[in-house]
């Protein structure tokens, strides 16, 4: 696991705004781009870091160097970053399955990405805008049969009204593995 596990990374302003792997934080952290954030908050510089890593003898959970083992940080701060996280959910293919959860909204099977399209409610073909509020997820067998109809005159009603998801965007932050009990502070006060 070691390098490819998944660290926080934060701005300046200790907000969550990216995942990263081990090795690309521990690549920031060694040249002086981030700071490695330790349990206690406090945040070291490439050698303070190594300095701290003398317990870590764990292959999955350290990098050696010519300095010996040193830990890979769950956490980073990046020092030259400040901006806030975008304040909108960006429309995207991939965001509109995540905001109806990869379910067919007239059905209501849940499918895989490859599996699925996304339907116009107001059909192009009449003036529908392709904008959060007019586009939904549907299965192939959903959306032909819908075909350039009203979901009314399909006699397909929807599961939920569509609109734009009110995510804060550290809440998109994704990673295969399940978040670090070391990530929660960051991640619970940026979703307020």
């Amino acid at each position: 696991m070691g390098l490819n596990r998944s660290v926080l990374v934060l701005n300046r302003l200790w907000q969550a705004v990216n995942i990263v792997r081990g090795r690309r934080a521990v690549s920031l952290v060694y040249v002086g781009r981030g700071m490695a954030v330790g349990k206690d908050f406090a945040v070291y510089s490439w050698e303070g870091w190594c300095g701290r890593s003398t317990d870590a003898t764990d292959p999955l959970d350290s990098v050696l160097t010519t300095a010996g083992p040193v830990r890979i940080p769950r956490v980073i701060q990046l020092l030259e970053y400040d901006r806030m996280p975008r304040p909108r959910v960006k429309f995207t293919r991939s965001n509109v399955y995540l905001r109806d959860r990869h379910r067919c909204q007239y059905c209501g099977t849940t499918r895989a990405a490859e599996e699925l399209t996304l339907d116009h409610v107001l059909p192009r073909s009449r003036g529908g805008p392709t904008n959060w509020s007019n586009i939904v997820v549907s299965c192939f067998r959903c959306n032909s049969r819908k075909a350039d109809r009203m979901p009314d005159e399909a006699g397909m009603p929807l599961l939920k009204t569509p609109k734009a998801p009110q995510w804060h965007p550290s809440a998109l932050l994704r990673t295969t593995e399940d978040p670090d009990p070391t990530w929660q502070p960051f991640l619970v006060s940026a979703a307020r």
